[in-house]
Order: C-alpha cells, then structure tokens, then sequence
C-alpha cells in the first residue's frame, strides 16, 4: 500500500509539472503568484541536488540495477500524460519524454558516452525541438522536471559502487525472450526513426542535395544497422548461455564474472564496442543529411534510436574492459625422480613410491581444483611414475600453444604448470638425462603466438625455480609471467618446503573468494 502511494504521488508531481509546463494563459503571465511558483519550482530543484548530494556522501542510499527509480518512471509517466494539453503535438513531446527517460537509463548504467548524448539531447531540445512546436512553454517548470530526474542518474557516474555486473544485473539475467523482445522493439524504433528520416524527400526544392546524400548515408545506416541487430541477437545468446551456467554454479556474482570471461565475452565485447561506435557515427550521419528542424517528431525518435545505441555501446565497452579473457592451462606432474647435484637420475627407494603417488595425487586435485574455480579449459594434466619424456612434453605443450577458442581467436592466456625436479642449471629435469630449457619452451611459445598477444603464465612447484624466474625478468617483447616461490635456509632438511606444498598453498589463496584470480 505504501509502494502503490508513493508511485501515484510521483504521478501526481510530474502531471502537475507537465500541466504548469505547457498551460497557456495569458492571464497569468508576469503575475505575481506566477513568478512566486517559479521562484518555488526552482528551490524544489535545488532541495533536491542537495538532498542528493547528503543521502550519497553520508552512504544513505543503496544502490540496485534498477532501469529507472520508481519517481523517475512515474513522474515521467505524468509529464507525458500532461502533454494532452498541447493538442496535435502531444505525441511528439510524449516521445520526447520517452527520449529523457532512455537518457536516464544510460547514465544510470554509466554508458561511455551518456553524458555526451544527454547535454546534446538538452540542448537541442530547448533551441530547436521547444521553439518548433510554437507552443508557450514555461520553462522553469519544464527545467524543474528534467533537474530534479537527472540528479540522481548524474551523480551516480561518481558515487555509485557497483560492478559492472552488478550495474547490468537487470538486463544480463533476465530471459531470453525478454531480450529478444528488446532487441525487436529496438529495430521497430529504428525504422520508424528511418520513415521520419525520409520525409526530407518532401522537400522538391533541396532534391539535387537531399537525394544523394540521403541515399548514401541511408545505406550505410541500414548496413551498420543490420549487422549491429545481429550482433546484439548474438550477444543476447550468449549472454543467456552464461546465465544458465551461472544458476548451476551458485548465486555468487564473482561466479558470473567468470563464466562470461570463459566465454569469450570479453573478445566479443572488445569488437562489437567498435561496430556500435559506427553505428551511432552512422546515426548522426544520416540526422546530419536529413535534418528536419521543424519535424519535431524526427527529433524525439532520433534521440530515441541514440540512447539505446548508446546504452548498449555502453555495456560492452564496461564488459570488454572489467572482465577476464579465455584460459586454458596444462599440468605436469614428474614426482617419481630425484637428481643428484651433477644431475644423474636416481630412482626413488620402493617404499616411498606409495607416498609420492599420494602427494601427486593431491597436486593434480589442487590443480583441477584450480582450474575448474577459475573457470580454466584443462587441456590436459600429465602424470608419470617413470618421468616425462621430452618428446611427449614437446607435443602437448606444442598443441597447447596451438589451441584456439571455440569461437576461432586464440585463448588470451596460456598456463603452464609444473611440479617436479629440476636441474641445478634450472632446466626442467624430464625422464632419463632429458631436460627442458626456458629458451626452447619460448621458441615453441613464439613460433605460435608471434602477433597474437596472448600471455603465457608459467607455474612451477620445484626447488629451484629461480633460473627461470631471473630469466623472465629480462624477457623483452613477450607477454610471459613466471610464479614460484623461494626455498628458505633452514638447519633442519626435515622442516624445509617439500615439492607440493606451495601448489596447495598457492591454489587455496587463489580459490578465495577474496582473489579474483587469473584475468
């Protein structure tokens, strides 16, 4: 009951402005009473910045991923119910209405270039769209209503904690039918912005200049958009597939953060941002050569058609920017050998075999463990009694390098793991007197990902993996990260780190919630 009050409130308020807006009487001009309202309508705007500005740095508001608040719809809904007063032009300012609400939504959602669109938007309106209509406006009413909605949405860009998950949270989880029906609502807007467009053929004086123009413009416009619908259907896809595998992960929203960077939205994201930016680029272009400054309807839908475009461009740029690439990783686990000083094989006595293949166990878990929390594609986790060989290392690692996303681009990260031995030189200490050296691991690395800008992530669990550690330190020109730890001195041999402990270690911090892990 107290909801269904507060909204017919918020109904009341913006019809009372819409009525004080677009009321014509002579009568009340210059009237005392009317400057005292205005005077009025101007402090109610300024309570409200204030207010605004105390419930946000005082930390008395919470934010939600709301479109629009509950008083941003419904006095909305009001102003453009008020606009019955403007006889013929109602609907174009009702579309008007719904132009200023779309540009709320995309600041709420902190799209890249809301603010941009909305100061054009404000500004347009009062110096060609208001003066079209010859209509008396007051302006103080109208100026009370747009201040005191788009406060709140402004001062969000700054003060607003939310993710990028979070902020989207309404529009990335619900069905995918409601994102199909938004996607088709979008291209009905879109042609109707292009019916109105072509009314500028009515113009038999500007045919020479029109035409031209308008037909070339006009096809890029039906091209760019075109492509951008089916991307947004694309995405919509791929969106709902991330959400089905979030309800089967568990209500964590660090899950969903994931799941969409195994997905490859990030790469999806990165280039689609492009083809929406020229599908507003191309948007503006066809305003431009179809400009109609008295077609006050072209005016509302065109600021319709922009919000959206911007909304969207909006939420893949923050997707391509805020979540993880593609991963997948490969484990090798060599415990059965140890290695003299000079680097001569010895075999382990028979009745630790049992204990090593035990701890290996362990290590394979904690890794699969690993790689499943971080969503990472296991390519393979190798496991020998008796050693690797280099001739099988040198054919996993090289198909590892080789392996593609499902989508087609190259995985943005590469992991390599590595538990075992290794040679006092630092070389990998493979079966029989076979090692493995950091040079060769990288010329395979190079030889497949020599412009492609993949990262390759290096895990070592071994007692001397500091060789490799200075090596990659002074590589140059290549996307490589090495992680190992530092065995310390200790008098007692029975106290010093064993080879598995710093994986469980390791994978137990990075399996926090607190870690988001590999990006």
């Amino acid at each position: 009951m107290e909801y269904f009050g507060e909204s017919l409130a918020h109904l009341w308020f913006g019809c009372l402005l819409g009525m004080m807006a677009f009321t014509e009487n002579e009568s009340f001009r210059y009237d005392e009473k009317e400057e005292v309202m205005n005077i009025l309508l101007m402090s109610s705007m300024g309570l409200s910045l204030f207010w605004a500005m105390v419930e946000r740095t005082c930390n008395y508001i919470t934010y939600t991923s709301k479109l629009l608040t509950n008083s941003e719809l419904m006095e909305t809904t009001g102003f453009a119910t008020a606009t019955i007063l403007l006889g013929q032009k109602w609907a174009d300012v009702c579309f008007l209405s719904v132009a200023f609400a779309l540009g709320l939504i995309a600041m709420r959602k902190k799209a890249l270039l809301a603010v941009p669109n909305f100061t054009i938007f404000l500004a347009l309106s009062v110096a060609i769209f208001f003066p079209a209509l010859k209509k008396t406006i007051n302006p103080y009413a109208a100026s009370c209503f747009a201040g005191r909605l788009c406060i709140a949405p402004l001062l969000d860009i700054y003060f607003s904690n939310l993710t990028t998950v979070e902020r989207w949270q309404w529009y990335i989880f619900q069905s995918k039918h409601v994102k199909r029906f938004v996607i088709l609502v979008t291209v009905v807007v879109d042609i109707t912005f292009m019916v109105f467009s072509g009314m500028i053929m009515q113009r038999f004086q500007e045919l020479f200049f029109v035409i031209p123009g308008f037909v070339i413009f006009g096809i890029l416009w039906v091209c760019f958009h075109i492509v951008f619908i089916v991307t947004c259907w694309v995405f919509s896809r791929k969106l709902s597939e991330c959400v089905l595998v979030y309800k089967a992960y568990g209500e964590d929203t660090k899950n969903m953060t994931r799941i969409m960077a195994s997905k490859g939205m990030r790469h999806f994201s990165q280039i689609s941002e492009r083809l929406a930016l020229c599908t507003i680029f191309s948007t503006w272009m066809l305003a431009a050569v179809s400009w109609q400054a008295t077609n006050t309807m072209f005016f509302s839908f065109l600021f319709i058609v922009l919000p959206v475009e911007v909304t969207i461009h909006g939420l893949l740029h923050d997707l391509g920017r805020s979540i993880g690439g593609t991963c997948i990783g490969y484990a090798m686990v060599a415990p059965s050998n140890s290695y003299s000083p000079e680097g001569d094989v010895i075999l382990l006595p028979s009745n630790a075999l049992q204990d090593y293949m035990s701890q290996s166990t362990d290590i394979l878990n904690s890794m699969q463990r690993f790689f499943t929390h971080h969503l990472v594609e296991t390519f393979d986790c190798d496991y020998s009694t008796s050693g690797l060989t280099l001739e099988s290392v040198e054919s996993k690692l090289r198909a590892l390098f080789e392996r593609h996303t499902p989508d087609g681009p190259r995985f943005d990260s590469y992991v390599v793991y590595y538990s075992g031995h290794m040679h006092p030189s630092g070389d990998l200490a493979l079966s029989g007197t076979a090692s493995l050296k950091l040079d060769t691991l990288l010329e395979w690395w190079k030889e497949t990902n020599s412009d492609a800008g993949s990262r390759l992530i290096i895990i070592l669990d071994t007692d001397n993996g500091q060789p490799w550690v200075r090596q990659v330190r002074r590589l140059d020109g290549v996307y490589v990260a090495i992680q190992s730890y530092v065995q310390s001195k200790r008098d007692d041999p029975e106290t010093a780190v064993q080879v598995g402990e710093f994986t469980k270690e390791w994978v137990a911090y990075n399996c926090s919630d607190d870690n988001v892990g590999i990006n």
